[in-house]
């Protein structure tokens, strides 16, 4: 599961919020972040797999904005 990270949304409360909805969300999906500004990937360890669910998309949608999430 991809997720793109805008530079508005690169603040501490964010990403702390994106962590918890991650782990609420445990699964066998990897996550790979795309932080926008610094054109980088970061894929995160296999404690940060997620199980992926409408409920989980527009969570994060509604963090990080539309279309910021892709399963691929």
């Amino acid at each position: 599961m991809y997720m793109r990270i805008s530079p508005k949304h690169e603040e501490p409360a964010v990403l702390a919020e994106l962590k918890r909805l991650i782990t609420e969300h445990g699964g066998p999906l990897p996550v790979v972040l795309y932080y926008e500004s610094s054109q980088k990937t970061l894929g995160l360890s296999d404690q940060y797999q997620v199980k992926p669910s409408p409920e989980l998309f527009h969570r994060i949608e509604e963090l990080l904005g539309k279309d910021s999430v892709r399963v691929k």
